[in-house]
């Protein structure tokens, strides 16, 4: 009996096994995620009875069932970038047609561990003679149109340097936590090429490496010349500075005298008696010694006056004609 129904249940598997995976799953399910922005891709099924659309679903590990993420779809790609950064997802996916479906193909995935973090911005700048300053910037963020910093993902990020001479071979290896780094001791008029990559260290994860950048340090036969031609602009600068500063308090004294002080002229006798002083002092020190000198009696009379003396004058004479 028993060997009787295991039989029966190997035949009825048989039996209806082509007809659930009549449909074949999608092919060559893979991971691209650049900077936490991921997506899956796969290949299509080959089926040739109508288009065959995907469901792709997730679930994390703080969940016991899944979630879809895209539901019957016609494309081969599914964006799952909205799945927890920090946490691991188990994705699954399958091909569906009508009332059919295929086997689920399962995927796991935890964002940011398994993202690609693509090269900092690198900009070198010579300074002086075997110096160079490197400028170093992380990419940014992306997501759903928001821009965000790294380390808001990732607390300890560093940065890793490569720097030769170019076409040797010897490469000096730096690292520094730093988005500015000064690299001294080289030497004079020669051509350095460095390249640069981010590393986080709670992960030892490594970013890609960025693409060599090449420039020449500065020629300490250079230095004088342009260390005189920056002195004479400076020093041109300053002359300018100056005759500017000078105009412009010319200008604020002349406002303020004529409009505090207002220029007036005195009368032409008393400018006179100004510039001759020394009349009165004479006369003053004539009379502390107690000189004796004659003077005539000096009447002043004004206008009415005078015309009352012309008109006693007058009566007098014509009494005396009487």
């Amino acid at each position: 009996m028993v060997r009787t129904r295991s039989w029966w249940c190997l035949i009825c598997g048989c039996f209806f096994w082509p007809i659930h995976a009549i449909i074949q799953e999608p092919q060559n399910v893979r991971l691209n995620s650049i900077m936490l922005n991921s997506v899956l891709l796969w290949d299509p099924s080959n089926f040739s009875e109508g288009n065959v659309t995907y469901t792709v679903q997730y679930k994390s590990s703080l969940k016991s069932s899944f979630t879809d993420l895209c539901r019957r779809i016609y494309f081969t790609e599914c964006n799952i970038s909205n799945t927890p950064k920090y946490s691991l997802s188990n994705l699954r996916i399958r091909a569906e047609f009508e009332n059919k479906q295929s086997h689920w193909i399962y995927f796991n995935f935890t964002p940011f561990k398994d993202t690609i973090i693509i090269p900092p911005i690198v900009q070198i700048t010579p300074t002086k003679p075997g110096i160079l300053d490197v400028y170093l910037q992380s990419p940014p963020v992306i997501l759903n149109n928001i821009t965000y910093s790294l380390k808001n993902f990732y607390g300890s990020i560093v940065y890793k340097i490569k720097i030769w001479k170019n076409a040797s071979e010897q490469v000096i290896d730096v690292t520094t936590p730093h988005t500015l780094y000064v690299i001294s001791g080289l030497d004079t008029g020669i051509t350095y090429c460095l390249k640069a990559q981010i590393f986080i260290e709670e992960l030892n994860k490594s970013g890609e490496w960025s693409k060599a950048t090449c420039t020449q340090t500065i020629n300490s036969n250079n230095i004088v010349g342009t260390d005189q031609v920056t002195v004479t602009v400076i020093f041109l600068t300053v002359l300018a500075f100056i005759f500017f500063c000078g105009c412009m308090i010319g200008c604020i004294y002349h406002w303020i005298k004529y409009s505090f002080f207002p220029s007036y002229s005195l009368p032409q006798h008393f400018i006179q008696f100004l510039s001759h002083p020394y009349h009165s002092s004479q006369f003053l020190e004539s009379q502390s010694q107690g000189e004796d000198h004659n003077y005539d009696t000096l009447t002043v009379l004004s206008e009415k006056s005078k015309l009352c003396n012309s008109e006693s004058e007058n009566k007098t004479n014509n009494m005396k004609q009487l």
